[in-house]
C-alpha cells in the first residue's frame, strides 16, 4: 500500500494530521497491515486511533511487530468472513483486539458466561454483565406477557439465586477468583 493511498484515504475521511502523521512513521509492513484493514472497512478516524492504540501496547507486551499482531488468525478469519457485514467486522476485530489487550479480563468474562449458562435459566430470564466488568454487578432482564408467566420467571430467578454459581459469579466479577472465598 502506498504512502499516497494512505494520504488519500486520510485527506478524504478529513482525519487530523496528527493522526495520519503517526500511522505514516510505523514501519511499512506494520503501516500496510493497518491500511489493508483500515481501507477495506472504511474505519472511522477514532476507531483507527484506539485500534492503533490497542495494536501498539500488545506489541510491545508480547514483542511482537504489528502486522504480526494484525495476522493473528482470529483477526484474518474475521476480515476475511464473507457472512459478516462491515460494521460486524470491525466490531468483531475491535473486540478480538481488545482480548488480547487484555487477556485476563477476556478469561473472566468466558468464565462468567460460561456459569451463566451453565445456569440455564428460563429464555425469559436474561442475565449478563457489564462492558469491561465496570460495577461488578451483574444486569438482569425479566421478559413477561402475563402475571403467570412474570411468576415462573421468578421462581426461576430465585431458585438460580441459591445455586453455588451464582456466588461464583460474583466472586469473579468483584475480582477474586471462586475458590478464594470472601474478603
Amino acid at each position: 500500500m502506498s504512502e499516497a493511498e494512505i494520504c488519500g484515504y486520510a485527506r478524504e475521511r478529513s482525519f487530523r494530521s496528527q493522526t495520519l502523521e503517526r500511522w505514516l512513521s510505523w514501519e511499512e509492513t506494520d503501516r500496510d497491515a493497518l491500511a489493508g484493514i483500515t481501507l477495506a472497512l472504511k474505519i472511522s478516524e477514532n476507531q483507527l486511533r484506539e485500534t492503533m492504540d490497542w495494536l501498539e501496547e500488545i506489541a510491545v507486551r508480547d514483542r511482537l511487530k504489528i502486522h504480526q499482531v494484525l495476522a493473528n488468525k482470529l483477526i484474518t478469519d474475521i476480515q476475511t468472513d464473507p457472512r459478516l457485514g462491515r460494521a460486524d467486522k470491525v466490531k468483531r476485530i475491535k473486540d478480538q483486539l481488545r482480548r488480547m489487550r487484555l487477556p485476563r479480563l477476556a478469561q473472566t468474562e468466558d468464565a462468567i458466561k460460561e456459569k451463566i449458562r451453565s445456569l440455564k435459566l428460563h429464555p425469559e430470564v436474561r442475565v449478563s454483565m457489564p462492558a469491561g466488568l465496570e460495577g461488578g454487578q451483574l444486569h438482569i432482564e425479566v421478559a413477561a406477557g402475563t402475571p403467570d408467566e412474570l411468576r415462573i420467571a421468578s421462581k426461576k430467578l430465585s431458585d438460580a439465586a441459591e445455586n453455588p454459581l451464582i456466588s461464583e459469579i460474583f466472586s469473579l466479577l468483584s475480582g477474586r477468583k471462586p475458590d478464594q472465598g470472601k474478603k
